[in-house]
Parts: C-alpha cells; sequence; structure tokens
C-alpha cells in the first residue's frame, strides 16, 4: 500500500516538471519551403521528308436506287424535276401537228410560280384519228390544272381536271349497218383531288399525307359513276433503323346502270407494318385487314430486300396482297370497247416473288423476280355472243399462274436512256371460264431517249405481245396473232423559240388486234412544230 503512494507521488512530481514557468520561444525565421531547380530537356526536331506521291482515294457511294418497294409499272418517260435550286423559271409552250388517218394533234402547257414554294401547271391536248374501216376511229381530249404550295412545315397539293374519250365499236362486220349513235362509247370523267404532306419529319419522327381523290365517270348511254379514295398514311421513325407505318383507306363508289338502281362498292382497309432500314436490309412487316363489300379479310405486306454485293446485286422477296376495283371506269380504261355492266365485283391478288436487282458500272441497272400469283374474282373479256363487238366482263373465281418479271435499263445522265421490261405469265389453273379470255401470256416494251448532240433528240418504243385466246360465239376458242409495234421519233431546235417534231408508230404496218375483232390502224406518222415562250431560265 504505502508503494502505491509512493508511485503516485512520483507521477505527480514528473508531470509538473513538464511546465516551465515564465518560459517564451523566440522565432528567428519562418519556414519557406524551396524546389529544387531541374534540368531543362531541350528537344531537337528533324523535319520529316515532302511525301511527293499523289494519292489514290476510293469512294463507295451507294447507289441511290436500291430500296424502293416493288411496284409494277408502265413503262413511260418522266419530265424532269424542277431543279428548285437555281434560277426561277416558266415553262409554256404550244405542240401541234397533223399526219395520216386524218390525225390532228395538239398539246399545250403552262407553268406559274417562282418553282419553289409555288407551283401552277395547266396542260390540255387533243389527239384523233381515222381509219379506213367503218367506225374505224377514236379521239381523246383532256384538260388538267395542277398546283403544290410550300409553307414552313406542310406542302400542299391539288388538282382538277375534264378527260373525254370517244371509241366506236367497230369490231364486227355488221357494225357498219348501224347508226354512229349505236356503236359510240364515249366517257367523261371529272377529277379533283387535294392533299398535303409534312415537308420535314417533324421532332416526333412521324411524316404523314392524307389525300383525297373523286372522280364523276359518266357515258353516253346513262351510266353515272362516284369514286372516292381517301388516303390517310402516317409513319413513326422510332431509330434511325426502325420505324412503325399505320394507315387508313377507304375506296368508294357509287354506280348507277342506265334504268336500274344505284347500289354501292366499297373497299376499306387498313395498313399497320413494322420497319426495319440498315444501309444493307430492308424490312416491310405488316397486314392489311380489308373489307370489301362488308366481306373480311386479313392480306400479307410482307418485303424485304438484302444487299448482297453493295449496290450490284440486291436480293428481294415478299408476299403481298391487295384488291383490284373493277369499277366502270378502271374497266372502261383497260378496254374501251365495253359494255355497260350492270353489276361489280373486285379482284383479290395474292403474290409471293423473289428476285434480285442492282445496278453496275454506274450506268447498267436491273430488276428480276419470278412470283407465284393468285387471282380470286379476276375480270375477263369475252365477245357477246349475240352481238361480238361488244365485250361482257366475265368473272373467273380463281385463276392461277406463275410470272417471270424482268426490267433491263442503261442510263447515261439525260442524254441517253434504254430500257426495257418483259413479263412472262404461265396460267397453269383456271376454275369457272374455259380459257384466261384476252389476257397476255408474254408482254414485251422497250423505250430509246437519246440527244446524240445539242438540240437534237431521238426517241423510239417497242411494243411486242403473244396475243390472248378469244372465243366465237359458237363456242370455239382461238388465239389472236402476236402484235410487233415499233415506233420512232426525231425532234430538233429550229430557232431559239421553234422545235420541228415527227413521229412515225407502226413502222412494220403490223395490222393486229389486241381485241378480238379490233384491227390497229397500220402505219401512221404526226409531224408538227413546238412553240416555247415566256422562259427565263
Amino acid at each position: 500500500m504505502a508503494i502505491c503512494f509512493l508511485a503516485i507521488g512520483v507521477a505527480a512530481n514528473a508531470q509538473k516538471d513538464t511546465i516551465k514557468k515564465g518560459g517564451s520561444i523566440d522565432i528567428t525565421s519562418s519556414f519557406k519551403p524551396v524546389l529544387r531547380n531541374a534540368a531543362k530537356i531541350n528537344f531537337s526536331a528533324t523535319q520529316l521528308p515532302a511525301d511527293n506521291s499523289t494519292p489514290k482515294l476510293s469512294y463507295n457511294i451507294p447507289s441511290q436506287n436500291l430500296f424502293f418497294s416493288y411496284q409494277p409499272v408502265t413503262l413511260k418517260p418522266l419530265a424532269m424535276e424542277i431543279d428548285t435550286n437555281g434560277p426561277s423559271h416558266n415553262s409554256n409552250y404550244v405542240k401541234a401537228g397533223f399526219g395520216n388517218f386524218s390525225t390532228p394533234y395538239i398539246e399545250a402547257g403552262f407553268s406559274f410560280g417562282d418553282g419553289k414554294k409555288t407551283n401552277v401547271n395547266l396542260f390540255a391536248n387533243h389527239i384523233s384519228s381515222k381509219g379506213k374501216l367503218p367506225y374505224q376511229q377514236y379521239s381523246q381530249s383532256s384538260f388538267s390544272l395542277n398546283g403544290n404550295f410550300v409553307t414552313n412545315k406542310l406542302e400542299w397539293y391539288g388538282k382538277a381536271g375534264y378527260k373525254q374519250d370517244t371509241y366506236y365499236q367497230y369490231g364486227d362486220t355488221m357494225a357498219k349497218h348501224l347508226s354512229k349513235d349505236d356503236v359510240r362509247n364515249q366517257f367523261q370523267t371529272v377529277n379533283v383531288q387535294a392533299g398535303f404532306k409534312n415537308a420535314f419529319v417533324n421532332p416526333l419522327g412521324i411524316s404523314y399525307n392524307p389525300d383525297l381523290n373523286i372522280n364523276i365517270f359518266t357515258d353516253n348511254r346513262k351510266g353515272t359513276e362516284s369514286n372516292a379514295v381517301l388516303d390517310i398514311p402516317v409513319e413513326k421513325r422510332v431509330t434511325k433503323s426502325f420505324g412503325v407505318k399505320l394507315g387508313a383507306t377507304a375506296n368508294m363508289t357509287q354506280y348507277k346502270p342506265a334504268d336500274k338502281e344505284s347500289f354501292s362498292n366499297n373497299i376499306y382497309n387498313i395498313n399497320g407494318a413494322f420497319l426495319m432500314t440498315t444501309p444493307d436490309f430492308y424490312l416491310n412487316l405488316g397486314i392489311k385487314p380489308t373489307w370489301n363489300n362488308s366481306i373480311y379479310n386479313t392480306l400479307p405486306d410482307i418485303r424485304g430486300e438484302y444487299r448482297v454485293q453493295e449496290e450490284k446485286f440486291v436480293f428481294q422477296a415478299g408476299w403481298i396482297g391487295y384488291y383490284i376495283k373493277n369499277n366502270y371506269q378502271n374497266l372502261a380504261a383497260v378496254n374501251p370497247y365495253i359494255a355497260q355492266p350492270l353489276t361489280q365485283f373486285n379482284t383479290k391478288v395474292l403474290e409471293r416473288y423473289a428476285g434480285f436487282k442492282g445496278s453496275v458500272a454506274n450506268h447498267f441497272n436491273y430488276n428480276i423476280k419470278a412470283a407465284a400469283i393468285t387471282w380470286y374474282d379476276m375480270a375477263l373479256y369475252k365477245n357477246d355472243s349475240a352481238n361480238p363487238r361488244i365485250f361482257k366482263v366475265a368473272r373467273e373465281n380463281k385463276l392461277k399462274a406463275l410470272q417471270l418479271h424482268s426490267e433491263l435499263g442503261y442510263v447515261v445522265k439525260d442524254q441517253f436512256n434504254l430500257s426495257a421490261a418483259l413479263n412472262y405469265y404461265s396460267f397453269y389453273s383456271i376454275q369457272t371460264e374455259d380459257k384466261p379470255w384476252h389476257l397476255l401470256p408474254i408482254e414485251l416494251n422497250a423505250m430509246l431517249r437519246w440527244q446524240p448532240v445539242k438540240d437534237v433528240w431521238i426517241k423510239g418504243d417497242l411494243f411486242a405481245w403473244r396475243g390472248g385466246k378469244y372465243q366465237t360465239p359458237d363456242k370455239v376458242d382461238y388465239r389472236l396473232d402476236g402484235a410487233l409495234d415499233l415506233n420512232a421519233g426525231v425532234e430538233f431546235k429550229a430557232t431559239k423559240m421553234i422545235n420541228v417534231f415527227t413521229n412515225f408508230n407502226n413502222i412494220l404496218n403490223r395490222h393486229y388486234q389486241r381485241w378480238n375483232g379490233y384491227q390497229s390502224l397500220g402505219f401512221n406518222f404526226v409531224g408538227g412544230v413546238i412553240v416555247n415562250f415566256d422562259q427565263n431560265r
């Protein structure tokens, strides 16, 4: 116990010794840290030798005509689009000529606007011919006014026109004993179309183009038809490569035959699809719920393209379905010698196809595909047994065919354009009729547009086909002879305002028949002048 108290006392004395009474600290200098001087390294660069070699730069520019969805169309020259980047100009012309078979020809076109935000075009034409056979004559006249106006976000467009086509049913030896009014088929069409679309894709990636097209179609036998097509397509780009498409179409017809009650023929469909687009791949995966006069069908809309070797070889395949509207206006456009129909029906088409397309060596392009096609309720044209000069529309329940379609083209800027298209059909199944009346199994079209020197233009067209089957009044079927129709034309500038042109048609003078009993005119020509004025280029 004593030892413990002794230790405590020693520790207390030790703590007292650490405190210096009355002490002070004198600071003679503040602390200043200093870095040691570093040795500087000097670099001495040697200049590289000059590269005098010429670099070889290769550019891989993809072709701009590869990823269009397949839509077969007839071959025809297209007018060059207005260059909105250059100075605005108005093009006005009158084209007039005359040819054999008492053929007057006149065409006029006028344009107004600045060529950028406002464009208005006025167009009119007339042609008629009279052959050597009784009532072998026709005339076609049309007038149209087109306009489009561009605002900051929208492009508005509209069209109004009138057309009158007159044909005579001369395809029977008994026609010469009838009056002109008895064999005349005259059709009038009044057309009004309007729509708008967004000029640029909006921030949400949505593009749209509502369109309304109205046609009033009448004939000289008190037949009246009203057709209206309302189309509302909308597309949404989710990303750069993915998108969706949704649209609705109403195709409505109200038809009244002479001395009969009117009735309607309507088709409604909704189009929904998933879109995928990459530099080497395109896919449209969709369906079309469709109501054909209240009868429901689901139609496929599947199309794809895959670039195998850059733009030289593109594989394409698809499974698509659609309807052909067999209203009076469309039937008369195919065969103007038909009788006024008393009923209407529409054709459902299912098509599976595969092929390839591409472009080679900057100028050559091609498109080849094979398809299996099925038509339901196909419209066929048969000579009426009582009046062979008149065609009746027959309804084929189901028709199948294999198709080979090919297109070839060679283009050098706007100086040379050579193209050809071939359609081959092998009809292998038919249910209702004996033969596919007046359908062409082979059809070839070719076109040449060439400017060999300045102010000289040469054109050529070739139409060839194997004739279709037809049936005589005693129920015997035959095949029409094939056709080979070669046309050529030349145009050159005579003065600053006047061009001279001439066209030669059916140069081989073949009297072929597209429709049984209706012989073609044979060789014919038209020559004249084109007057251009009020052009500020």
